[in-house]
């Protein structure tokens, strides 16, 4: 069947597929060995991950595959290891539905860090944290992770990085 092939890494497709891990802990570390994989967030009460320290080259991708109802966060290594970049949060209602920029919607809204951010937290239906959002983060430099993402939230979209 083609799609064991395209999982087994075996060469006939290239080596493109991306590691994908699943998380349904409370906790979790993240590896710098385990650049390049897709994490599968699964646990609705929460989970606080933390990033390996800033290294150039790092990437990582987060999916949201369960509706959290507890607080997401994502937190560098070390408070000088900071967020450049954008997360969009789009109204989870709006899905199959196109909306002009110039509507005025306030439940849609794209958070942008600050200087010295280093934490994302998701902690409410406004930031983002219902199922099928994905960020991905890329380290460019010793201290600079560089975010951008979309992600379904409900309400006014709020900020959500400190």
């Amino acid at each position: 069947m083609r799609s064991d092939r395209l999982n087994s890494n075996s060469g006939d497709y290239g080596e493109t597929n991306q590691k994908i891990v699943n998380i349904d802990v409370a906790t979790y570390t993240v590896l710098a060995a385990d650049s390049g994989t897709v994490y599968d967030l699964n646990r609705a009460a929460g989970i606080a991950i933390t990033l390996p320290a800033a290294v150039s080259g790092l990437v990582y991708e987060f999916h949201v595959g369960t509706t959290f109802t507890g607080t997401l966060t994502i937190t560098a290594a070390s408070s000088a290891d900071t967020y450049q970049g954008a997360v969009a949060i789009h109204d989870k209602d709006h899905l199959g539905t196109v909306k002009a920029l110039n509507e005025n919607i306030d439940t849609d809204g794209w958070n942008f860090p600050a200087a010295a951010d280093y934490i994302l937290t998701m902690d409410a239906d406004t930031d983002g944290r219902f199922i099928g959002g994905m960020m991905k983060f890329q380290c460019i430099s010793e201290s600079k992770w560089v975010l951008s993402g979309d992600t379904f939230g409900d309400g006014t979209a709020t900020h959500i990085f400190t």
